[in-house]
């Protein structure tokens, strides 16, 4: 099957498929390069938010040791649409303590993760820019792609 996005086409081989991750580098400020990716999964089995939003968190906490989830909340963006947020904070190696921000949405049965990093302080303020960029996600209608 072929899989198409905005930079080329590929030929995937039985048993392949698109796991498409987009990174966007924000600024970098007292020491933590800010960074939101986005994770497109084209293939869920259960449309229910909070279910697939906690399978994906329960696969976190259990990969990276001393995870601490500091919130989790299914809410409404400011355009209406509906995703379910989860905090955490975790000390990577190098010993700084850093904080993400997950935001888990689903559209025509295509989950979305997006994924910030930010330091205790940018997190009231970067953060307010990463949320105002997902609130401005539009997901292409596969029929407009090809």
């Amino acid at each position: 099957m072929a899989e198409m996005n905005n930079q080329f086409t590929m030929e995937l081989p039985d048993g392949w498929e698109d796991r498409t991750a987009y990174t966007f580098m924000g600024p970098e400020e007292n020491g933590v390069q800010h960074l939101v990716t986005l994770t497109i999964d084209r293939k869920i089995q259960d449309d229910n938010l909070k279910f697939y939003a906690r399978d994906r968190i329960d696969v976190m906490a259990n990969t990276l040791q001393g995870m601490e989830i500091l919130k989790e909340e299914e809410r409404t963006l400011d355009n209406g649409m509906r995703v379910f947020e989860m905090a955490c904070k975790w000390v990577p190696l190098d010993g700084k303590v850093l904080f993400q921000r997950h935001y888990y949405m689903i559209i025509d049965r295509v989950g979305y993760i997006f994924s910030g990093t930010f330091s205790k302080q940018s997190m009231k303020t970067i953060g307010v820019d990463v949320e105002r960029m997902i609130s401005s996600f539009k997901p292409m209608i596969p029929e407009t792609l090809g």
